[in-house]
């Protein structure tokens, strides 16, 4: 039987890093997924979030703040203060299915599950192909967002890590 875990906890708790502790600690080719991580500037001011595939360690910019947004994405949408890239939420869905018909892929990880997912927006068709597979699943997301994403997307059994 399958498993979701919920990587929790508030703003800067350390969520990316045990997510992407969680992932060293799987057999190597048994799991597939991304983490956000931060993007600094030369200032040590934090620009925006890349993606990583944890596989591969591939990253790519997906979100800037508005204020350091240097007009680099082909096509992206606004949310907040954040612009977000539609080419790498493509990429992270194409991945994402790959892995979900890959019987060697066990495990998928998906890193900062939060409002836009709630607004049907983000990563929403993403997570729900994974929430019907059969794969075990380690989602990052803040503790305020715990109750009605489980709410949301019908999430009945799951531990929070």
């Amino acid at each position: 039987m399958r498993s979701i875990f919920f990587i929790s906890g508030g703003f800067d708790s350390g969520k990316t890093t045990r997510l992407i502790k969680k992932f060293n600690d799987l057999p190597k080719g048994a799991a597939d997924g991304f983490a956000c991580v931060k993007v600094y500037n030369d200032e040590k001011k934090t620009i925006g979030y890349a993606l990583k595939r944890l596989s591969t360690h591939e990253e790519l910019m997906f979100i800037y703040d508005k204020k350091f947004y240097d007009h680099s994405f082909d096509e992206s949408f606004e949310f907040e203060r954040f612009i977000f890239s539609k080419h790498v939420l493509s990429y992270v869905a194409d991945i994402i299915e790959k892995a979900l018909h890959d019987p060697n892929i066990k495990t998928l990880f998906l890193d900062e599950i939060g409002t836009l997912e709630l607004n049907d927006s983000g990563f929403g068709d993403i997570l729900k192909r994974m929430l019907r597979s059969n794969k075990d699943l380690y989602l990052g997301i803040n503790d305020r967002h715990l109750e009605t994403m489980s709410d949301k997307y019908d999430i009945k059994q799951y531990r929070c890590i």
